[in-house]
């Protein structure tokens, strides 16, 4: 898999904006490079190649880079690009005004192309291990706090549904749309992490919850399904039905802290 970072330049100095996107295309640290002569042309070609990176000079004409951060920040865009602001002035109020409007960096000219290239590489490399880093934080957070909310539901963790009820509220925390139904979605998409059937998982998971209904904790039970523990007679939810209520209990107590 290419991993790689597309980028795209917009100057109005044409002559320096084609010959550093030469060089960018030579040195191999990046997928695409274009490039663009004023903002108007950049913000067109900004939503048509969606690039990971933007090198935004400050002073163009038609729409300048303020204008143009201006723009990007009511654009409806999932994923925001990388920009880089290059200039020769360093005024205060463009410094404040840019970081205002989002900018990532900010770049003084004139700089070789070859330094241009290594900064953008660089620190983008670094933004990237930054977000992997925060990424990885927030899933061994969520894991912590699942596991604690699957020990109160009594599920034993030596059970094979215990790993795939923890895995099924860990996805599901983060897209509700995998509950519906979760047959078609979350089943197939445990039993290939786990390198089993879809069948398997859904066996596994009813068993789990068996067992979670004759030893869980009462009140935590009650309060998330209705369980009465005055009456074990009561018949279970269903997978679904199961899953659905414990996920929708468990962001509450995690929003509102009442996992303790």
């Amino acid at each position: 898999m290419d991993n790689r970072k597309s980028m795209l330049i917009i100057d109005d100095d044409e002559k320096y904006a084609a010959e550093l996107t030469s060089h960018a295309r030579l040195c191999g640290d990046f997928l695409d490079v274009s490039y663009a002569l004023d903002g108007e042309e950049g913000f067109r070609m900004f939503q048509l190649l969606k690039p990971d990176i933007i090198i935004l000079d400050a002073v163009m004409p038609k729409l300048d880079g303020i204008g143009f951060l201006r723009r990007l920040k009511n654009f409806s865009n999932k994923k925001k690009p990388v920009i880089i602001m290059n200039s020769h002035s360093q005024l205060t109020s463009l410094l404040r005004t840019a970081a205002e409007y989002g900018i990532d960096y900010f770049m003084v000219k004139p700089q070789s192309y070859r330094e241009i290239c290594r900064t953008v590489y660089d620190f983008t490399a670094e933004s990237e291990a930054a977000d992997n880093n925060i990424s990885d934080s927030k899933t061994d957070e969520l894991e912590k706090n699942v596991t604690l909310f699957l020990r109160k539901l009594g599920i034993p963790a030596h059970l094979s549904g215990y790993r795939y009820i923890r895995s099924a509220i860990m996805m599901t925390s983060n897209d509700l749309s995998l509950l519906s139904p979760i047959t078609k979605k979350l089943y197939p998409m445990i039993a290939d992490t786990y390198k089993t059937t879809k069948c398997c998982v859904e066996r596994a998971m009813r068993h789990a919850i068996g067992v979670s209904w004759k030893r869980g904790n009462k009140k935590l039970l009650n309060d998330i399904f209705g369980y009465s523990s005055d009456n074990h007679s009561i018949e279970r939810p269903t997978n679904s039905e199961y899953l659905a209520m414990a996920v929708d209990d468990f962001r509450l107590r995690v929003k509102h802290g009442m996992l303790q």
